[in-house]
């Protein structure tokens, strides 16, 4: 027997796609608010009555077009509705629909139980009512054999309210500022192509409302454009035709000459070839490019302009006037930008921290971008992988040329071999080379091949001896790239700590002081709460560690500061870490011992003050590492004293650990040897008890810069591992 058969629903699809196609709440309020805007609507109030409490509420209401008995049948009740894509405009601004899969109403069942719908078309006789309760439509039932409620009221003002009850989020301030500033950043921070047609469509405003009072929040995004773009250096363009043909520009350089329009450059191609796109259409790309230098910009905006971009820096990407997430999000990377300039591959600044910008894509039809239907991203197309490509390679083509425009190296390099030691192995190895052709020759045609032989063989060991001299260059010239490279990174690290140490002094003590009161009402307030007790303890103790290890760090930039060499007292150098360093260590639960000798100062040859506080703080902080691996008593000591027959002062530093192998003694001064691999930020203090493979790779340059060495000895009794510096000590006549 045939017979033709349905598909049919079950009523908890209704939740499955309320709960699942629309995983967070600030997306499932995004989708009600693009409603609103597909409705040409020109203002929307997103309302919380009685948040915390049983009855907590939340309200959208537009001022759109509403929505006619019909409407509603056929467009909202009916699930997937085509009606957006059969009318991609709206009725009055020709808005580009924001929507288009026909499921925006279970945003409304992800945010709530219960569902009242207010609607009002200008012009039609009565308003509609619309009562949906989520909670009926669970497993077991047929979708359609739960109703809805849908009823005429007298007619009322135009638009459309969405009431929702039964809420199944708290909806905390934090929560209500984080959907705020989402549906904020929904709109673009500043226009990228000319507005068309701007007396048609008059506008499109948010507001939110907490209990009825106008809720704010000073630090968002929308605020940026008043703020601080004015005072950027660089804007940079893009564009993308509707022939594919791609295109871009500097309208603004503080640093040298604007650039007209131009193609896109790829490292593949000739840079005057014209790049078009296989499947990229109409696409518009301004992003401001910031270089984050005190000394370019004004002291307030250099430190607005870079906690903002901190936070917000990147490039956002806008499809058919709204945002779409998670791109240009804090840890979104989605143009790889990050990722490029870690690997030094370009000098310039490229890291999303220093961009600013907005990326629009106009797809009306949806034929090149489609939303995931989760509304997180875009699906992997090859429109989008074009548009990737060219963004990232605008981005870094401007900055380089900008970067060159302020007269810096745009591309890091190897160091080439002195050319002619290139040349002169070369014409060897080829000198070589025909002569042992010359001489097979000769070895195959003469009665005595002996002679020919020997020289082939005398040839051949010539030739790999050239090649291993080569070999010996490349080697050496890898290997000065590598320290150029290092070098670069520990100026990077230097600067960091040399600022955060600045930021940190001048604040410090104020939030001190500020901590100890808070801490003080607190734990009065608070006697009989073990728990809390403990947590304030643990706080208390690690503002301890701050407080000692900020004050060491600023003494030790300051002394860095002054930039002369001199020579140094070891044992001052000894004497002044024991007493910066000692709270901390007790904090740890470790004693420090020093031993220096009472009226020898032990000077050093010439060197920074900083070098050796350097070194005495990367064997410290090595030590609380190899210490937390173990269970024993953690002690350190220190001691310095004189070598007199090699005319050396002696710096030892041992500690109770775990010890140092072997086979890894004179290997553990290498760059990145450390004991074990990097751990995750969700690591345990364990875990963390790691290092990256660099303190003592610092120690060891620091060493033999000064003409001095170090190494890891026997170590005295007690003791399991014991880290030995010599120094040349000061000469008479130096």
């Amino acid at each position: 027997m045939i017979e033709n058969v349905t598909f049919h629903a079950d009523a908890a699809i209704i939740n499955r796609l309320g709960r699942e196609l629309v995983a967070k709440q600030e997306t499932a309020l995004v989708e009600l608010v693009k409603n609103a805007y597909d409705a040409d609507a020109t203002t929307v109030i997103v309302s919380f009555d009685g948040r915390g409490g049983p009855g907590a509420v939340l309200s959208i209401h537009d001022n759109g077009v509403g929505m006619s008995r019909d409407d509603i049948l056929n467009g909202f009740l009916r699930l997937a509705s085509d009606l957006k894509v059969l009318e991609p405009k709206s009725p009055s601004y020709k808005r580009t629909r924001a929507g288009r899969k026909g499921i925006g109403r279970f945003s409304a069942q992800r945010l709530g139980d219960r569902l009242v719908l207010t609607t009002q078309v200008e012009g039609q006789p009565s308003a509609w009512q619309l009562i949906a309760d989520w909670s009926q439509f669970t497993s077991g039932k047929r979708l359609d054999d739960i109703s809805v409620t849908l009823q005429e009221l007298p007619a009322t003002a135009p638009g459309t309210t969405l009431r929702i009850e039964g809420l199944h989020d708290d909806w905390t301030t934090g929560q209500i500022r984080s959907c705020w500033r989402s549906v904020l950043a929904l709109q673009q921070p500043f226009p990228v192509t000319p507005v068309k047609d701007s007396t048609i469509d008059p506008g499109f405003t948010v507001e939110f409302r907490d209990g009825g009072g106008l809720f704010q929040d000073e630090t968002v995004v929308a605020n940026m454009q008043t703020e601080i773009l004015d005072h950027l250096p660089v804007v940079i363009e893009m564009r993308v035709d509707d022939s594919g043909r791609a295109m871009w520009r500097i309208t603004k350089n503080a640093f040298g000459e604007l650039r007209d329009w131009r193609p896109i450059h790829h490292e593949a191609r000739d840079s005057s070839e014209m790049v078009t796109y296989g499947s990229l259409r109409n696409v518009a790309m301004k992003a401001y490019h910031v270089i984050l230098d005190p000394n370019l910009l004004p002291s307030v905006v250099f430190t607005r302009v870079r906690d903002i971009l901190s936070r917000e820096g990147g490039i956002r990407l806008y499809r058919n006037g709204f945002r779409v997430t998670p791109y240009g999000e804090r840890d979104d990377d989605w143009l790889r930008l990050d990722e490029i300039y870690s690997r030094r591959d370009f000098l310039a600044p490229i890291a999303n921290r220093n961009f600013f910008g907005v990326v629009e894509v106009s797809d009306p039809e949806g034929a090149l971008f489609e939303e995931h239907t989760s509304r997180e991203g875009l699906i992997e197309t090859a429109a989008f992988r074009e548009l990737r490509n060219v963004t990232s390679s605008t981005l870094i083509t401007a900055a380089t040329e900008i970067h060159a425009d302020r007269g810096r190296k745009t591309r890091t390099s190897t160091p080439s071999p002195r050319p002619e030691v290139t040349t002169a192995l070369s014409e060897a190895r080829a000198a070589m080379r025909a002569a042992r052709e010359a001489a097979e020759i000769v070895a195959n045609s003469s009665p005595d091949p002996a002679p020919a032989k020997l020289l082939i063989k005398s040839a051949e060991a010539a030739e790999k001896i050239i090649e291993q001299q080569e070999l010996i260059m490349v080697t050496e010239q890898r290997r000065v790239a590598d320290e150029a490279a290092m070098m670069r990174l520990l100026s990077s690290l230097g600067m960091t700590t040399a600022e955060f140490s600045h930021e940190t002094g001048m604040a410090f003590e104020a939030f001190r002081l500020d901590l100890d009161r808070v801490f003080d009402v607190a734990i009065s307030a608070k006697q009989n709460d073990a728990k809390f007790l403990s947590l304030a303890s643990r706080a208390r103790e690690a503002l301890v560690r701050l407080d000692t290890l900020t004050g060491y760090l600023n003494a030790t930039v300051a002394s860095r500061a002054l930039r002369e060499i001199h020579p140094v007292s070891l044992s001052k150098a000894v004497e002044d870490f024991a007493r910066g360093i000692r709270a901390h260590a007790e904090t740890q639960s470790t004693k420090i011992d020093i031993d220096t000798p009472p009226l020898d100062p032990l000077y050093t040859v010439p060197m920074h003050e900083a070098e050796l506080a350097s070194v005495l703080l990367n064997f410290h902080t090595n030590a609380l590492k190899a210490m937390k691996r173990t269970s024993k008593a953690r002690r350190i000591l220190v001691a310095a004293d004189r070598d007199a027959e090699d005319h050396k002062v002696r710096l030892r530093f041992c500690d109770t650990g775990d010890g140092v192998p072997v086979e890894m003694r004179e290997r553990i001064f290498e760059a990145f040897v450390t004991r074990q691999s990097a751990p995750t930020s969700s690591a345990s203090d364990t875990e963390h008890a790691q290092g990256t493979g660099l303190g003592l790779w610092i120690v060891e340059q620091i060493a033999t810069n000064a003409g001095g060495s170090v190494e890891v000895v026997d170590p005295p009794e007690g003791y399991a591992t014991c880290f030995e510096l010599l120094l040349p000590e000061e000469s008479d006549n130096g």
